[in-house]
């Protein structure tokens, strides 16, 4: 193979082997790795992150980013807890309102980036701050515990019976449907153009301002999807859920193969990366690994991602 079909098959196919390579490794040297019982516990792990990596995708397709959606997690979660516990809504009304507040702020975002031209990193960096801050006052800087009975949506967030998990079902039936927003339909396409030259984009007539203000509206739902899914599966609003959870899931969305310049990336893909950095994760746990190891591996296998992201096949 010439030196441009490497680079262009490390482009494209690089994740799946690299996926293929390490779940082997894992699966021959490590005898607790390839059991029913640990698959189902992987699968379980990276649910949530691929949520909230799948909303990710849209915003950095579209040559943005968003480190907001950590601490919206917290936002949703706290609120749901608050609306049930302490003002007795039922879980479906509580539900709601704690997804319209998380999704008002990545509406925020998109409005000040659109409306006022600031940069998605402050953007984002700023509402950072600023949802952490809504979660640990509306909580008093405590968990807000859930008296009721919540078992049958504590079950949705959680193990079912026989090995089925309806985490898992849910993070699916999300990436179906996201997959077919942004692959199958004009607003999708949208998306991409946006991405990819934003002047062209606005020359063939589509509204950059609308397209940027979905794409973080739909990464804050997500987020506050999740948000409440934990406030389902633990019981109680946590305004520290989420911390640091944006990078795992721009970690997830690099290593999946999103050009960090927009304009390419699929949230297939993103779930490819999500599960490799899980695999990773849960492997070299098993081998015994400290954490420390187990960051500097990561780390280095999302500056690989970079790396090949940056080489030119031409």
């Amino acid at each position: 193979m010439s030196r441009k079909e490497i680079i262009a098959f490390a482009k494209n196919q690089g994740i799946f082997v690299a996926l293929i390579g390490i779940f082997l490794y894992f699966s021959i040297f490590v005898g607790s790795f390839f059991t029913v019982e640990n698959m189902l516990d992987i699968a379980s792990q990276i649910a949530f992150i691929v949520l909230i990596a799948i909303g990710m995708t849209f915003v950095i397709i579209s040559a943005g980013i968003d480190l907001s959606v950590g601490s919206i997690v917290g936002v949703a979660a706290v609120v749901m807890a608050i609306l049930n516990e302490y003002h007795h809504f039922p879980v479906p009304a509580a539900t709601l309102i704690a997804l319209i507040a998380g999704t008002i702020l990545g509406a925020v975002n998109g409005f000040s980036i659109v409306k006022f031209n600031v940069p998605p990193f402050i953007s984002t960096l700023a509402m950072m701050t600023i949802a952490r801050g809504i979660a640990r006052s509306l909580a008093g800087n405590t968990k807000i515990f859930i008296s009721s009975d919540i078992s049958f949506y504590t079950n949705l967030a959680s193990t079912g019976k026989w090995g089925v998990i309806p985490i898992v079902l849910i993070m699916l039936l999300f990436l179906v449907l996201f997959w077919i927003l942004i692959s199958k339909t004009r607003f999708g396409r949208y998306v991409y153009a946006v991405g990819g030259n934003e002047e062209a984009a606005k020359l063939s007539g589509i509204s950059i301002g609308a397209v940027k203000l979905w794409v973080f509206t739909i990464s804050a739902f997500l987020s506050s999807v999740v948000g409440v899914l934990l406030a389902y599966k633990f019981k109680n609003g946590n305004p520290e859920y989420g911390i640091m959870w944006e990078l795992d899931a721009i970690a997830a969305v690099v290593v999946g193969g999103t050009s960090l310049f927009g304009g390419r990336g699929s949230v297939f893909r993103t779930f490819i990366g999500a599960l490799l950095i899980g695999i990773l994760d849960n492997g070299l746990l098993l081998m015994g690994k400290d954490q420390n190891t187990i960051y500097i591996i990561k780390g280095l296998v999302i500056l690989g991602a970079v790396l090949i992201d940056q080489i030119k096949v031409g």
